[in-house]
């Protein structure tokens, strides 16, 4: 069995291979990482942003990496991820 590991970013995700199992005794439970992006947290996020001070980018020889941490350290805060589960109260795997 594959499934997909979703990290909420980019197109990077993981993936899980598991064998060797009796799947008819597993309860299914899926879940997924999600990011709670709306009116409020991308206001948050912009605020966050304006408020940064740049100026450690332009005086630092990795400008690039520099921009890169300080966005996803502003991010990561402002849309923290959540575990969302998807019960399946579907019993058509069990015999």
């Amino acid at each position: 069995m594959i499934t997909a590991i979703l990290n909420g970013l980019s197109d990077h995700d993981a993936q899980l291979l598991m064998n060797n199992t009796d799947y008819t005794h597993i309860p299914i439970q899926e879940s997924k990482i999600v990011r709670k992006i709306n009116n409020y947290t991308m206001s948050h996020f912009f605020n966050k942003l304006s408020k940064e001070s740049w100026d450690i980018i332009f005086n630092s020889d990795t400008m690039f990496n520099s921009c890169l941490n300080i966005y996803l350290r502003i991010f990561y805060s402002s849309f923290p991820p959540k575990r969302v589960i998807n019960r399946n109260n579907n019993n058509d795997n069990i015999n």
